[in-house]
């Protein structure tokens, strides 16, 4: 395999560089797509970090969103002749030596395979896995961005990945379409992907229960409301809109009111957001 690693920045914090260091020594090349509005590469906190020399910065200085990041790092592989590309996010991490075990994996399963390949994760907050913890390469239904790693052939046979939907449901898209064309994406339980879900910062009891809110930006409240209506409308078969909005919708307005900052940007964000989904709206967000 020749893989190159892609990274989409937006405000990245100091962990980027340690984050960094637990999978670059595997891969060939890694582009750090910088989103952040006036971003830089004299801003991010890269001192120390090793085999330095095969990091390219790239970016416009605004946001993109993350499906053109992702697919302009397609195009830098497959100019450099890659034949895997793997997509992180800027605070997830690799346990221990589970990056390199997680390549050989792949080697033993058939990397030549049309196959969507992901890990397990443990998500931080909330100091659990995903999935059970099992020596196993199992079907699933979507994988997250971070810590998958695809084939650019499928890329040839897909297309590549929504850049209209801008932030949220732009890895699950991808999986539910290579699906629907027979190709698989798989998860390898024993290999633990250190990630957060959002920006959950604090338990609270409610109403006699343990609650943790996903403090998400009002921004991207926009985006997980409007998406899922969207995708549910694409792809019935993967997405219950009752739940997904349950969660993204109502919980988030109770959340909101009890627990959240920017209380009325928040709840104008999530309303724009069903009103948008209603309409199949997509692309960037339009404010006023």
């Amino acid at each position: 395999m020749k893989i190159t690693a892609v990274v989409v920045l937006y405000n990245p914090g100091n962990d980027l560089a340690q984050n960094i260091g637990t999978y670059i020594h595997h891969v060939d090349e890694l582009v750090l797509w910088d989103n952040t509005p006036q971003g830089s590469r004299e801003k991010l906190a890269l001192s120390g970090v090793a085999d330095s020399h095969k990091i390219s910065y790239l970016g416009s200085g605004s946001n993109e969103g993350i499906g053109s990041a992702l697919n302009a790092a397609i195009s830098v592989a497959s100019a450099n002749g890659s034949t895997h590309l793997l997509t992180m996010d800027q605070d997830s991490s690799f346990s221990k030596d589970d990056f390199e075990s997680y390549l050989k994996a792949i080697l033993d399963f058939g990397a030549d395979n049309e196959v969507i390949f992901s890990t397990n994760y443990f998500i931080k907050s909330q100091q659990s896995t995903l999935y059970p913890v099992e020596d196993s390469v199992d079907r699933v239904s979507s994988c997250m961005t971070s810590g998958s790693i695809y084939p650019l052939t499928v890329f040839e046979k897909l297309g590549r990945f929504r850049e209209d939907l801008f932030v949220w449901g732009i890895d699950c898209e991808f999986s539910w379409r290579a699906s629907r064309r027979g190709i698989p994406t798989v998860c390898f339980k024993n290999f633990l992907l250190q990630h957060d879900l959002g920006y959950q910062k604090k338990k609270h009891k409610l109403l006699g229960k343990e609650v943790f809110p996903n403090e998400y930006s009002p921004d991207r409240s926009y985006y997980n409301v409007r998406n899922g209506m969207v995708l549910h409308a694409l792809y019935p078969e993967n997405i219950n809109i009752k739940a997904h909005l349950r969660y993204h919708f109502y919980k988030r307005i109770v959340f909101i009111l009890l627990y959240e900052n920017q209380k009325f940007a928040k709840w104008k964000a999530l309303w724009d957001g069903y009103k948008d989904g209603l309409a199949g709206m997509l692309g960037k967000r339009r404010t006023i």
